[in-house]
């Protein structure tokens, strides 16, 4: 960080100052993960609750009769290749 503008002399900064700054950045990093881990496990718990108040994920009853099957795709012919050049 060089000095300000004007003035005569400039402002170098020592290894103390650098350390003191990475240290204020790894700590707001560190609060930052913790946060995401947080939120992180609100959202799983959240899906999984939704998830199970739904009943999205039981079983048929096997008595049901399931879907029908989905027609087969048509085959699609390969697109042409320009020629280079």
């Amino acid at each position: 960080m060089a000095g300000k503008r004007g003035e005569g002399k400039t402002t170098t900064m020592t290894g103390a100052d650098w350390q003191r700054i990475l240290r204020i950045m790894d700590e707001a990093y560190q609060q930052h993960l913790t946060g995401m881990v947080a939120l992180r496990e609100r959202v799983v718990a959240d899906l999984r609750r939704k998830l199970s108040d739904s009943k999205v994920l039981d079983r048929p009853d096997l008595e049901q009769p399931s879907a029908p099957a989905r027609p087969a795709s048509r085959h699609r012919r390969p697109r042409r290749r320009r020629p280079r050049g």
